[in-house]
């Protein structure tokens, strides 16, 4: 190069400083080349000069002057379109497309924008995130795929003329149009909850679509799958059990997945209580047989969630119920083989079963073959004949007398037939039998006789038991004109008034020539619970309520129908309606409360940000039954924040309240980033270096010759001097590979960018 054209190409350099025209660079590069190559050109080169310059402006900078026409949607799917057009004078053109606007942005002259008929990763113009290029070329037409359901999209295309750096875009005309895109949703409903056995879920197709014909691919769990619409299926094993719909129709995709739930069947499992032998042993004795049962179901674990089970304990299969609570035991009234069963339900209504066999002996003692000889008698001569003709009751009887009240026996008897007249006074007396039979068992027969004087006096009327406060009973008595007494009881109407708790006894005594006769009878009043869970109410999640009854009552607690809970107080932290019936004996009361439960209230801690303008932070505040309050009076839980300034927000519910701050900078001009495509690091004090200028934080850059060798690269700093390390790199055209972040809302958005330079000597 000679020292006038240096001149020249410093000149120029020193006019375009902080971006030098690619052309200009382009020009250098072709000079230096021919100068190399010929002696001849080195005499020449003003005359080249003017040559090139006048091709590269009138060839390859000269705008188009007829815009592309005819913009036509030949198919309009879900998630994609196809358009075509009639091209202008360009050499080649782009087409962008921007969802929900209008092209309101232009491509910039020399920016090569690489496209991308996938819509959102063609690049954007000015990296605005809204404007994508999905075409470049000389054709006619173009497909654009990965378009959301029922969205307005706008293109717009723009002729233009130029290569190698020199792009001259048609911008003052240009044919723009829009197109929605149809709409396709998958939907299927099931009945999801199903137990492993016999289990088969029918599937119910919702799928909506513009575009006809619809296909499907259903995807199961197990590895099966269906291309019906509306198919069938059942699972051989427990557990959640994930389904997929995918709908097609042309032009659309549309998918779905729901969890199908197979709930295990309990293991019924139980056994005798093996701590309680020999007593507890599969063959008893009638008296005081009883039998205890150890439960040990089990319930397999899916994953889902805590899981619960009942029980129902039949004798006689399933002919009575007698009891429902996890042990169990059984006092059989008659003798015999007596078949227990277990029948465990899950919380999903699963259920499985099981029995056993046990034996009880038969009783030494027949009821129907003890004969009294009377049952009630006058006190004065009263003689009483008691006779045991049991068959398997081992001879001689024992018999034991008992006044009504005393803990002791008065007298007693040996004998398979006895007669007793040593009764001397009136009143209910106990008579016991007492036997043993063959194989040693035990059995015992409780009964009782009456005395009264000179004839039989009764009443009825009179219930063994009542609730508190239950209506009056009426009391009749036989034969008449007697009186009644005792507790509660008024003589007057002949009445008992069950106002108090305990047992009472009620007498009637009759009086005839100056000898009373006298019945009596006793009863139980019970406590009739009265309970009551206040209103319904809201708790905090991390403050569990405890509700409470009185622990004198039988308590059941209930959550949304299933028992929860047998104990007088009840710790609840979830939502639900909640019951609790409380019994003594006959009597019982019940009340409902619905418990909701809130979270605490959280926030993610911000911190201070400045932002470019144009961006903005995004804030979507959760809360519970709660409010938002920001410190500039904004209530608003969804906001977007582009001003500067000091902001604090306060959230807050029942459950407590917390609280975050930041400081925010937003800067006038927006962020964009200024890369040179040429630098002279010949130590003349001008562009001696390249890097690029904006906002930004530098992570890396790669450069590579034209040959695609790595020449330099660095993470520190993004200058480089022209040099490899070590050497000064020749003259030429590198390829920058450029990876930076900049600011993205509320976060930094990673960017890779490639670069061309030109190094000029």
């Amino acid at each position: 190069m000679n020292i006038t054209t240096s001149h020249f190409i410093a000149f120029i350099l020193s006019k375009k400083k902080h971006k030098p025209r690619c052309h200009i660079l382009y020009l250098d590069y072709i000079l230096y080349n021919i100068a190399v190559t010929s002696i001849f050109v080195v005499y020449m080169r003003k005359f080249f000069v003017l040559l090139f310059l006048t091709f590269t402006f009138n060839a390859f900078s000269q705008t188009p002057t007829t815009a592309a026409s005819n913009i036509n949607f030949t198919f309009i799917g879900c998630n994609e379109f196809t358009m075509t057009w009639t091209k202008g004078n360009g050499n080649e053109r782009v087409v962008f497309v921007r969802e929900a606007s209008t092209v309101n942005d232009v491509p910039e002259n020399d920016n090569y924008y690489t496209e991308n008929a996938i819509f959102g990763i063609g690049e954007q113009i000015k990296n605005d995130g809204l404007h994508f290029c999905v075409y470049r070329g000389n054709g006619s037409t173009i497909t654009v795929k990965g378009l959301k359901n029922v969205t307005k999209y706008y293109v717009a295309i723009f002729e233009y003329n130029g290569s190698g750096g020199i792009y001259n875009y048609l911008t003052s005309s240009y044919p723009s149009s829009n197109v929605t895109t149809k709409n396709i949703v998958a939907s299927f409903i099931n009945d999801s909850a199903r137990c492993q056995q016999g289990n088969t879920i029918k599937y119910t197709n919702k799928t909506t679509c513009d575009l006809t014909p619809l296909t499907y691919s259903w995807k199961f769990v197990d590895g099966d799958s269906s291309n019906l619409k509306d198919p069938s299926h059942s699972y051989a094993t427990p557990g959640i059990k994930p389904t997929t719909l995918i709908a097609r129709a042309p032009g659309c995709y549309s998918t779905i997945k729901i969890n199908e739930y197979i709930w295990p069947h309990p293991e019924a499992k139980f056994k005798l209580d093996v701590t309680l032998l020999p007593q507890n042993d599969t063959v008893q004795c009638f008296f005081g047989n009883r039998f205890t049962f150890k439960n040990e179901t089990k319930l397999l674990d899916i994953g889902y969630g805590p899981s619960s089970m009942r029980y129902e304990w039949y004798s006689d299969l399933d002919t009575f119920l007698f009891s429902t609570g996890h042990k169990a035991d059984r006092k059989f009234p008659t003798d015999g083989i007596k078949k227990v069963k277990l029948v465990a339900i899950s919380n999903r209504g699963c259920r499985d079963s099981i029995f056993h066999t046990y034996r009880v002996l038969p009783r030494a003692i027949d009821p129907s073959k003890v004969v009294f000889s009377n049952k009630s008698m006058c006190l004065s001569n009263s003689t009483f004949t008691f006779t045991n003709n049991s068959p398997n009751s081992l001879q001689p009887s024992k018999w034991f007398f008992r006044e009504e009240f005393s803990p002791i026996n008065d007298d007693s008897a040996i004998g398979q037939t006895v007669t007793y007249k040593k009764f001397n006074k009136i009143g209910k007396k106990y008579v016991y039998l007492r036997c043993y039979d063959i194989g040693g068992c035990l059995d015992q027969l409780k009964d009782s006789i009456d005395l009264f004087k000179n004839s039989n006096v009764t009443f009825t009327g009179l219930n063994p038991v009542y609730c508190l406060n239950d209506p009056n009973a009426i009391l009749k008595p036989t034969p008449g004109k007697g009186d009644f007494s005792g507790t509660n009881v008024i003589p007057s109407d002949s009445t008992f008034r069950p106002i108090s708790i305990g047992t009472f006894k009620v007498y009637y005594v009759i009086s005839q020539g100056g000898c009373k006769d006298s019945f009596s009878q006793s009863t139980t009043v019970l406590n009739k619970p009265i309970v009551n869970l206040g209103n319904d109410t809201i708790i905090c999640k991390d403050s569990p309520l405890q509700l409470n009854v009185s622990p004198t009552f039988a308590t059941t607690w209930l959550l949304n129908s299933n028992i929860v809970s047998s104990q007088s107080y009840l710790n609840i932290n979830q939502n639900g309606t909640y019951r609790v019936i409380c019994k003594e004996g006959n009597c019982s009361d019940t009340d409902d409360i619905v418990i909701r439960s809130l979270n605490t209230p959280t926030l993610a801690t911000s911190k201070d940000t400045t932002l470019c303008g144009g961006s903005y932070l995004k804030f979507n505040l959760k809360v519970e039954d709660g409010t938002v309050v920001w410190n500039d009076g904004n209530t608003q839980r969804d906001r977007d924040i582009s001003t500067s300034g000091f902001y604090k927000v306060y959230v807050s519910n029942k459950c407590g309240a917390v609280s975050d701050s930041f400081n925010l900078t937003v800067e006038e001009t927006a962020c964009i980033i200024f890369f040179p495509n040429a630098f002279t690091p010949n130590a003349d004090v001008l562009n001696d270096t390249w890097q690029p200028y904006g906002k930004y934080e530098f992570v890396k850059m790669n450069i590579f010759n034209r040959w695609g060798e790595h020449v330099y690269s660095s993470d520190k700093s993004p200058i480089w001097d022209g040099y490899d390390g070590k050497n000064r790199c020749l003259a030429g055209v590198y390829n920058c590979i450029f990876e930076y972040l900049i600011q993205d809302g509320n976060t930094m958005k990673k960017i890779t960018q490639g670069v061309i330079i030109h190094l000029v000597l």
